[in-house]
């Protein structure tokens, strides 16, 4: 099997599968409980949030520990905008954000005034229109790091510079497909002030993932139950998935240099390779491959005159897996929102694969890729 979609899962170390049947063998018990055993398991619990924050050197966040990365963003977002209910204050997003928050943004149009973002053809936000869609009554941005679907890397340090003026406005980044992928610390993450992060994106367990929040902000609870996690994650904590979270982060951020280095090595023979191919297209800008515009684990191809999902099958049956877009909404989704909103092209949009890199790929397997496209689509020269 060659696996070519690490953006949408990726196969859990051997580290954090050990790491979890220890913690679950020696400390089953509810953090929650009173008695000397529930006490031990919280303070475990307490040592894996401290070490998120280490980690990402935050010193003015409180972790949460969701079961997803979806269940974080939504935190974020309800937790800002349930107290604001009824006031209609702006909230201001992208058109290229991840479907658990750009689905949530939708579903609060009606109490709120909606601003989604553009994006140039490289998948960059307009800054000019941020700035010009900023007011007073301005209470939250999202915006996704690093693209999901193309890999584009927002300036984040741009973007915090230009909320300094309005400080009644909250920042929350999405950094699902960012940590342990690009460099974090070229801004100052206690700047912003909701970050959500997944597990099972870096090599961690699905069901844990973290939203670090400004431990000043009020968020509103958007479920019923009682008291656990400050009551917005209420019910009990599964203290085994959060300590591995807590460790998966650890070793991705240490690693992420090393990893960065091999990866794009991977992408740029992609690149190079993919020039081979008849009717085969980057959605971004060639000439930008070697810039930080853009993540080294996520390729976007446009495959002209050919569904994706036919690719994406045929590809399969030859034992390689690739995706043709969000796996959280692949199954409903026709026409890719990103690829649209960078090209305006629906042909484009039905007809796009990604490619994700892992540091388990290997130059051999981006080149079986390759000559496996050459095999279907035929020629071995780019028309374009």
């Amino acid at each position: 099997m060659i696996y070519f979609d690490s953006t949408a899962t990726s196969k859990p170390i051997p580290e954090i599968i050990e790491l979890y049947e220890k913690t679950i063998n020696s400390c089953w018990f509810n953090p929650s409980s009173n008695y000397t055993l529930g006490l031990r398991s919280n303070s475990l619990f307490e040592q894996a949030k401290q070490s998120v924050c280490k980690t990402l050197k935050l010193t003015n966040h409180e972790i949460l520990f969701p079961s997803s990365a979806t269940m974080a963003n939504n935190i974020a977002i309800f937790g800002i905008c349930n107290n604001y209910r009824g006031t209609k204050k702006r909230i201001i997003t992208t058109f290229i954000e991840h479907p658990s928050v750009y689905n949530v943004y939708k579903s609060l149009e009606k109490d709120f005034d909606v601003i989604y973002l553009k994006t140039d053809n490289d998948g960059i936000i307009d800054l000019n229109q941020l700035k010009e869609s900023l007011n007073k009554e301005t209470i939250l941005v999202s915006v996704m790091w690093v693209n999901n679907i193309i890999g584009s890397v927002q300036p984040i340090g741009e973007i915090i510079e230009i909320l300094k003026q309005y400080p009644r406005c909250k920042l929350h980044v999405d950094a699902v497909q960012a940590v342990g992928k690009i460099d974090l610390f070229n801004v100052d993450l206690n700047k912003i002030d909701l970050i959500t992060i997944s597990s099972h994106k870096l090599g961690g367990l699905k069901g844990t993932a973290v939203l670090a929040y400004n431990n000043k902000i009020d968020l509103a609870s958007h479920f019923i139950g009682a008291s656990q996690q400050k009551g917005l994650v209420p019910g009990t904590m599964d203290l085994a998935g959060a300590v591995c979270c807590a460790k998966i982060i650890d070793i991705s951020v240490t690693n992420q240099k090393e990893n960065d280095i091999y990866v794009s090595k991977l992408k740029n023979h992609l690149i190079d390779r993919i020039e081979e191919l008849n009717n085969v297209q980057l959605n971004s800008n060639l000439s930008n491959k070697n810039t930080a515009l853009y993540s080294n684990y996520i390729v976007s191809l446009f495959i002209k005159g050919k569904r994706a999902e036919t690719v994406m099958h045929y590809l399969e049956k030859k034992d390689i897996y690739v995706s043709i877009g969000s796996a959280c909404s692949s199954k409903q989704q026709t026409i890719d929102r990103t690829i649209l909103s960078i090209s305006n092209d629906k042909d484009r949009g039905i007809s796009s694969i990604r490619v994700s890199l892992s540091v388990n790929n290997t130059i051999e397997e981006v080149d079986y890729l390759v000559d496996t496209l050459k095999e279907y689509l035929g020629g071995v020269k780019n028309v374009w």
